[in-house]
């Protein structure tokens, strides 16, 4: 079911962003009459798991990439490599982390396919504790509604591919599916806990920009709301149990004629039960961003 919902979450992408744009108030967002643009940004991302006010991290090493998008099109290609060096006394975190953030005039689409194994602990006075069979697995994806997307760009809000040029804000309504794999261990090495869930729920929160001045932007976004659903070996006997979610956005950015600069955050939180416990889980991504606009490559 979830690869379903991820699988139509794709085609909505692809439809609506080759499909025209919506008409937008001028007064509120200009666009950028170049055609194309490059970036090349410096990211950090990853999962946090709290349980019991203990927190487990993954050694993540920052990663350098760049992008090209095409106005107007489907083609908004972006790769980025971990190119600098992580701390050897913090464990070994072997990853694979892909999303899709696509953020259209009336739609935002999220989606995540996160896989860590290797987390630390350094809560204990500075002590470090490594954890190297800890592992946690995040599927899913949301979609959100934009209301006054004819004023309310979050396009410029979190990519810069458009303007915001004067302040405002909308309300945000949207829905979301996840599958959660989790494995805790003691320090021991062995086996605390197992976790296998899926959810599905509902969300509405708002956005606003402020215009600081001509060249300045402040941007965030924040919905809550709640997940239905369970272990998925109990799912099928129609036990359901509800859980609190949220998830913010926003950045800051400086833009000019052709070019601009930008740094924005992604926290996505979950709240996981098992039996009488319960598990908090934050995906985490962190950007700095520059990008250029341009019409010819020569």
């Amino acid at each position: 079911m979830l690869f379903r919902i991820t699988a139509l979450l794709i085609t909505f992408i692809v439809c609506q962003n080759a499909l025209a744009q919506s008409a937008v108030d001028t007064a509120y967002i200009a666009q950028y009459p170049q055609k194309m643009m490059v970036k090349a940004f410096v990211s950090q991302s990853g999962i946090e798991i709290e349980h019991n006010k203990k927190g487990y991290s993954p050694n993540n090493p920052t990663r350098l990439g760049v992008g090209f998008s095409l106005k107007n099109t489907v083609i908004n290609l972006s790769s980025s490599f971990g190119v600098f060096p992580v701390e050897k006394d913090l464990g070994k975190t072997r990853s694979v982390d892909f999303q899709i953030h696509n953020y259209g005039r009336k739609f935002l689409v999220d989606l995540f396919y996160q896989k860590y194994k290797g987390f630390y602990n350094d809560d204990d006075n500075d002590n470090v504790t490594l954890y190297p069979d800890t592992s946690a697995q995040l599927i899913g994806g949301e979609l959100t509604y934009v209301f006054n997307h004819d004023r309310f760009s979050t396009k410029a809000a979190l990519e810069q591919t458009e303007k915001q040029l004067k302040s405002a804000g909308s309300f945000l309504i949207g829905g979301g599916a996840y599958h959660y794999k989790l494995r805790l261990e003691d320090a021991l090495g062995a086996t605390k806990n197992s976790v296998n869930n899926f959810q599905l729920g509902v969300n509405a929160g708002y956005g606003y920009s402020w215009v600081i001045d001509k060249h300045w932007l402040l941007s965030g976004m924040a919905t809550v709301g709640v997940n239905a659903g369970n272990e998925v070996n109990v799912l099928e006997d129609g036990k359901i149990k509800l859980y609190p979610t949220a998830f913010a956005r926003g950045g800051a950015g400086y833009h000019k004629d052709s070019w601009g600069i930008g740094m924005s955050f992604i926290v996505n939180n979950k709240l996981v039960y098992y039996t009488s416990d319960s598990f908090s889980l934050t995906s985490v991504n962190l950007q700095i961003t520059y990008v250029k606009h341009f019409d010819k490559f020569f």
